[in-house]
């Protein structure tokens, strides 16, 4: 039987436990064993305004009765409810007086009860402190056979490693603690690391799953009795909210939470939100930012908050950096660095040194501030190498964005190009890179946990393809949600070799250069805040171009060319003022026949070769455009050496049968379009692609004997897996595809759903992953299998980034609804230059000018251009051909 997710059986035990506990709860003011039980029991819940004056009545009346032990117990726990309402640090000594007390010593609980009051008062100050109590509190707690505080010791731990940079680490313990809090009832502890978690998953760059689970906390919090007051959770949502663009609902969620610490004395959580609205003012009002962190400041040094008073500080310093007060600026940016070293926080330590060779850029000493960058990359580095999956470590290179732009662009002004290309190589495409080294992503673990959960998402999403009601669709989204925690990667390299390559170095310029072919050109964009850079790579030559302006314009431009393709214009306008923006400023060295687009930002969403030239031509008709993740990828690609070659030409799936369900309705139009995202809430239905058919059809007829066709019932997702696909040079899937930015992980090209339901029939992004291929080619002739969410210089979190993860050579992608008869005709246009011998590039381009010959003025940009080929598309594939 298929466990229960535990966020969910925590909410059957919500009910069970108040009730049982509100039955139980008499009047019991003078019985200082049932005043203690109680303090203990809302202790447990985080609630310190209700537990402070019970454990101090339990402690005069134990002392009334001469019970020493008892009083000390209850001592010690007064002293634990004073750890976030500050000054709690003058207690640390009377605490290791305790730990040493003969009383103390001869008696476990006693001392866990000890050493918990201790780590709660390290904590406040600094969590790197408390790691020692913490590690002895587990040993204890395991002794002790208690769950609850092993539990607890373990996600103290986790967040300890978290902030020493050691992420795997960090993952196993808050993901291995959590389920245990849920399964165990420890209601108090389960919200409090929930909204923990959520808070960390926005600082890595996912807003929106950080909401989800501060929000879910919210809820449980709202029916949970005599329940703390959940601060961190209304912290991490106003945070997720803010980088959300949503400030007004931010506002209100930390005028709620501020107002309540005020009045309840909590000084730390005061702290901590008054840093949160100073960086939400900060957007708008930089007077009333800085009020909000001088504020947060002035509390953390009188209270000795040490983590916090490092975190309002760089705050506070990137306020006054922004206003052009360098000299504040700089003050208090060395404080934080000086404060973050303190607390052993290497986490946030590069995006603070970063700062300080900003400050060290604008005061003009370029050489102190390269040196700086330097460092915060080290840093980051050595959190890189600690990461338990792809995924993880393309969400820290994103979060870590501005260290890699900052350092680019000091490069650039020091003329050093060699420098400025080892920084872009050192974060673009680096999960890609890691992966095409030797270390692919790794298995599920095998533990029942995770197979169960594995079970469970499956399960849950081929319901979810079939609900047709919002409330049944908002209920299994929030559990689909909660067994996908389950899946957190903890897996291990599987050779001691992957080991050692888990994150080789960029690959040497020389290297790459020699790999290109002398009609290449690689063009690396960067889109800086107020400008733009185009680094370029022949084989003879290296340079970085400066382009006129930066993200707000990139974006626009961006825009209002995507706006003119959604409206089947010839784009002749927007295509000629992008190419004016990033083509027409390269030196004419840098514009070779091919090119191979390395884009950044919204440059993702963009196809280059239907820019408008000079001559009022679409790039296309000059030029071989293709994309890669980074120089280094392309080149690991190139020189790699399969261990074997494939045997069969050709796999084709389409023409899936998608009318089985509820869901699922005849198309009734002409053509294609794509699907509103499954995973929303409104589930309309997915038309079937009947074209797709004879698209396999005659692909497999180009191809010859050695092609498979999975058509209709047979095109599912566990007869894709069964087929031996590492040894296919191309696989084509023609059907629907969901592009999930919020969830990249989500992803999915669908295929039909298996009989048997071992299967759901969505080929996600997390599973693609780890399939095993040999591929020359991967057509995804599909909509948005190009679009995902954007990472910063890590690159965009897309399906076809997740075939280059699993082996493919290039894959031919989209970037936007694809047209069923169009479609159509681009690929066998494309497949038939194939067959006779093209290269993958020069094959889509003449497929492209094909169909603009063909259909003349009717076939603008939307019907051709969205089709782009990432990866090396750069020779024939062999053996293609009857």
């Amino acid at each position: 039987m298929t466990r229960r997710p535990p966020v969910r059986a925590f909410l059957h035990v919500l009910v069970a436990v108040s009730i049982l506990t509100s039955c139980n709860r008499k009047s019991h003011v003078r019985d200082p064993n049932h005043l203690l039980a109680e303090a203990d029991r809302l202790a447990l819940l985080l609630n310190w305004p209700k537990a402070e004056p019970l454990y101090a009545q339990a402690e005069t009346l134990f002392n009334q009765s001469a019970d020493k032990k008892d009083a000390l117990y209850a001592r010690l726990g007064w002293i634990w409810s004073q750890a976030d309402t500050g000054g709690a640090d003058k207690f640390e000594g009377e605490v290791d007086d305790d730990i040493q007390n003969p009383l103390v010593r001869g008696d476990r609980r006693l001392m866990l009860r000890a050493l918990v009051a201790k780590a709660a008062i390290q904590r406040e100050a600094n969590e790197a402190s408390a790691q020692d109590a913490w590690e002895k509190i587990l040993v204890l707690a395991n002794t002790l056979h208690d769950q609850r505080w092993r539990a607890r010791a373990e996600a103290e731990l986790g967040e300890i490693a978290f902030l020493n940079g050691d992420v795997d680490k960090a993952t196993r313990l808050v993901k291995s603690a959590l389920i245990s809090l849920y399964e165990h009832a420890d209601l108090g502890a389960a919200l409090y690391y929930s909204s923990i978690v959520g808070n960390g998953l926005v600082e890595v760059g996912q807003p929106e799953k950080g909401l989800e689970y501060c929000n879910t906390v919210l809820k449980m919090a709202a029916i949970t009795k005599d329940v703390g007051f959940p601060y961190m959770a209304y912290e991490g949502k106003a945070r997720a909210l803010v980088a959300l663009h949503r400030e007004a609902e931010a506002e209100q969620a930390l005028d709620v939470a501020v107002k309540e610490a005020r009045a309840q004395g909590a000084r730390a959580a005061e702290a901590q939100l008054l840093v949160v609205l100073g960086k939400q003012a900060a957007v708008h009002d930089r007077a009333q930012a800085i009020k909000y962190l001088r504020t947060a400041v002035d509390l953390c040094q009188e209270n000795g908050f040490r983590h916090v008073y490092a975190w309002s500080a760089i705050e506070l310093a990137n306020v006054y950096r922004d206003q052009g007060d360098l000299n504040d600026a700089e003050i208090y940016g060395k404080l934080a660095i000086e404060a973050m070293q303190e607390v052993e926080d290497k986490y946030h330590l590069p995006s603070h040194l970063a700062l300080l060779a900003d400050l060290e850029v604008q005061k003009n000493n370029l050489v102190g501030a390269d040196h700086l960058y330097f460092q915060a990359e080290d840093v980051a580095e050595g959190m890189l190498i600690g990461t338990p999956s792809r995924e993880v470590e393309a969400s820290l290179i994103a979060s870590m964005s501005e260290v890699y732009l900052g350092h680019f662009e000091l490069a650039f002004r020091l003329h050093n190009t060699r420098e400025a290309y080892q920084i872009l190589e050192t974060a673009r495409g680096r999960s890609i890179a890691d992966s095409l080294e030797g270390h692919h992503e790794l298995p599920i673990a095998n533990d029942p946990m995770t197979v169960a959960a594995v079970k469970e998402v499956n399960r849950l999403q081929s319901v979810l393809l079939h609900a047709t009601t919002r409330e049944e669709r908002t209920s299994l989204l929030d559990r689909l949600f909660e067994a996908e925690q389950r899946l957190t990667p903890t897996g291990e390299p599987r050779t001691l070799l992957q080991k050692v390559a888990l994150h080789p170095a960029p690959a040497k310029l020389e290297a790459v250069q020699r790999s290109l072919h002398p009609d290449e050109t690689v063009l690396e964009y960067v889109v800086g805040q107020s400008r733009s850079y185009c680094l370029y790579l022949t084989r003879t030559a290296v340079g970085v171009s400066a382009l006129a302006d930066g993200k707000t314009q990139a974006e626009s431009l961006v825009r209002q060319y995507r706006n003119e393709i959604n409206r089947k214009n010839d784009s002749i306008a927007a295509g000629r003022a992008l190419y004016e923006f990033l083509i027409k400023p390269l030196p004419r060295e840098a514009l070779k026949h091919r090119l191979i687009i390395v884009p950044d930002g919204d440059l993702h969403l963009l196809p280059f070769d239907s820019l408008v030239d000079d001559k009022g031509e679409y790039l296309v008709a000059s030029r071989i455009v293709t994309v890669a993740p980074s120089a280094s990828v392309l080149y690991l690609i190139r020189t790699s050496t399969p261990v074997s070659q494939p045997s069969l030409t050709f796999l084709g799936v389409g023409d899936v049968q998608y009318q089985q369900g509820p869901l699922m309705a005849e198309r009734t139009s002409g053509d294609s379009s794509a699907p509103n995202n499954i995973f929303d809430l409104a589930g309309d239905p997915l038309p079937n692609l009947p074209m797709t058919r004879n698209e396999i059809m005659e692909a497999a007829g180009i191809f010859g004997q050695k092609s498979v066709e999975l058509l209709g019932a047979d095109a599912t997702e566990a007869s894709f897996k069964a087929e031996p696909l590492d040894q296919f040079r191309i696989i084509h899937i023609a059907t629907h595809a969901i592009a999930s930015a919020t969830f990249p992980d989500r992803s999915a090209l669908v295929l039909g759903e298996d009989s048997k339901k071992q299967e759901d029939g969505l080929l996600q992004a997390r599973e693609i992953r780890r399939l095993h291929l040999n591929a020359d080619l991967i057509t995804l002739s599909a909509c948005d299998t190009g679009a995902g969410r954007l990472r910063g210089e890590e690159g965009i979190a897309s399906l076809e980034r997740s075939f280059l993860f699993a082996g493919a050579r290039s894959v031919l992608a989209t970037l936007w609804t694809a047209s069923d008869a169009y479609t159509r005709s681009l690929v066998e246009h494309f497949y038939r230059h194939l067959a006779a011998g093209e290269d993958e590039g020069a094959a889509l381009r003449e497929a492209k000018l094909d169909l603009i010959k063909e259909f003349r003025s009717e076939a603008v940009p939307y019907y051709w251009a969205g089709f782009y080929l990432v990866g090396d598309a750069s020779g024939p594939i062999p053996s293609l051909g009857k």
